[in-house]
């Protein structure tokens, strides 16, 4: 494989994770909205260490640590994301 080939095959996954990570904010943004609705946490420490150590388990150990740090953005990215439309829908409603 060559620099050309190796940056199509890069630009092919970010395209896939563009599409996935469309689709988990959405779910993000449902997610908000009932917890708008029951006043739950928007954070669970124990619910994302739970997803953290099922996420990583079988992860090859030479790429496990930037991976770990790749789902905690994620979750990190997911909570505000949360927290905005909370208070996006909280404003609307004032």
């Amino acid at each position: 494989m060559n620099l050309v080939e190796a940056r199509w095959k890069i630009d092919k996954i970010d395209s896939e994770l563009k599409k996935l990570f469309a689709e988990r904010m959405e779910v993000s943004k449902e997610i908000a909205m009932i917890k708008a609705e029951t006043g739950d946490n928007i954070y669970k420490p124990d619910r994302e260490k739970e997803v953290i150590e099922k996420l990583t388990a079988y992860v090859n150990p030479d790429i496990k640590e930037e991976y770990t740090a790749f789902i905690r953005k994620i979750l990190e990215i997911s909570r505000d994301y949360q927290l905005k439309k909370i208070n996006e829908l909280k404003a609307e409603n004032q």
